[in-house]
């Protein structure tokens, strides 16, 4: 039985989803706004925090090792209580450092759950469905990021940024602690794990990682060109990610279901061709509007992810999963510390077009190698041969 998660439902792995992402959108829209308005933060300052959030992607690896000893269901909790705590500390904090940490713990939550829940998912899924599950999984995500959107242009109407995260983390925290003993175990007792990288994944690691160079330069500079350069406030920000997040619905079902009908080559390939305009576009437009339409289409193809984790599923077998999966983050985070403080240190030094004209790079490198995806028919024969290597 794959993973032995009969106990563990599709619907639990979406609860546990729409609260993880309700709190990390929370910290994601009041983050810019709470470093600037509160602690004057600077685009170092920014950079600096964003690179220290990124370590606990770096050491996802260690969700692999976690799971040689407790299953998915009780990783994927504890993430959810770390989440929340770290959303408390960042409402307690008095300066920038304390923010960094309070993030690095956030974080933590974050990364840890993300391989564990996946890992659950994709087991469930069959493989002629699995981009359909996925992208239904991703909607409900969205609709989390709606949700949390809307709780903080609510809240912060009303109450200051350090209440808001009092409030919204101490209810993450509160669901994650009750999770830790609802939730059975998803694991048959004899089945056994490795931690170990298998060559067959290595194209799957290569693109987690151009992936992460163009995620990483795209969630730490682009809110902020809008509230540095522009002035956004936090009532616009919310807003903005209120659209995003009310696309994203439909957009990340429509892109699951295109990834089982044409493949997960073409999906990729598609998405990044258009990524490399996008960040053209973030280098050379200056009209508002256009950079706003520019950032919800950027994070509609982050949905594109739904194809990559779908090629993941298909050639790997079911022991392999959690552990690829957790790898493949820590590869997605390998430049994680070092291209926030670079891209705010090229900001500062030759201006901010210089740090999306080197994300539309990154992207356009990340193009040539998703050409090496099989196409759909010919992965499917191959899913199916190596089903039980």
């Amino acid at each position: 039985m794959a993973l032995g998660i009969k106990k563990v439902s599709i619907f639990t792995i979406t609860f546990s989803a729409i609260v993880t992402w309700i709190g990390f959108y929370s910290w994601r829209i009041m983050f810019n706004n709470f470093a600037v308005e509160v602690f004057n933060a600077s685009p170092t300052d920014v950079g600096m925090i964003q690179a220290t959030r990124e370590i606990p992607g770096l050491l996802a690896f260690g969700v692999g090792a976690l799971a040689l000893y407790f299953t998915e269901s009780r990783i994927t909790s504890i993430s959810i209580v770390a989440i929340g705590l770290g959303l408390i500390m960042c409402g307690l904090s008095s300066s920038i450092l304390m923010l960094g940490l309070a993030t690095v713990l956030m974080s933590f939550g974050f990364h840890y759950f993300e391989p564990t829940n996946t890992s659950q998912l994709l087991a469930l899924a069959g493989n002629k469905n699995v981009g359909k599950t996925q992208g239904r999984l991703n909607s409900y995500e969205s609709m989390a990021g709606l949700a949390g959107a809307g709780l903080i242009l609510l809240l912060t109407l009303f109450l200051d940024f350090r209440a808001t995260f009092y409030i919204i983390g101490t209810a993450v925290m509160g669901i994650g602690l009750y999770l830790m003993f609802a939730l059975p175990p998803n694991r048959g007792k004899s089945e056994k794990r490795k931690v170990r990288i298998k060559k067959k994944y290595w194209l799957y690691y290569t693109l987690s990682f151009l992936r992460g160079c163009r995620r990483h330069i795209f969630t730490t500079f682009a809110i902020f060109l809008l509230v540095k350069n522009h002035g956004l406030d936090i009532t616009v920000i919310a807003t903005v990610m209120l659209a995003n997040n009310f696309i994203t619905i439909f957009t990340n079902r429509y892109l699951g279901h295109l990834s089982d009908r044409i493949g997960e080559r073409a999906v990729l390939v598609g998405c990044s061709l258009i990524l490399v305009f996008i960040f053209s576009g973030y280098a050379y437009v200056t009209f508002l509007p256009i950079l706003i339409a520019l950032y919800l289409v950027d994070n509609v193809l982050f949905g594109s992810s739904i194809a990559l984790k779908s090629y993941l599923s298909k050639i790997s077998t079911p022991e392999d999963l959690t552990g690829c999966l957790s790898f493949g983050m820590t590869a997605n985070h390998i430049t994680a510390i070092i291209i926030p403080v670079i891209g705010g240190m090229a900001w500062i030094t030759f201006g901010y077009k210089a740090t999306f004209i080197a994300g539309a790079a990154i992207v356009f490198i990340d193009m040539l190698f998703a050409f090496k995806v099989p196409r759909k028919e010919v992965l499917q024969p191959e899913m199916q041969g190596d089903s039980h290597d």
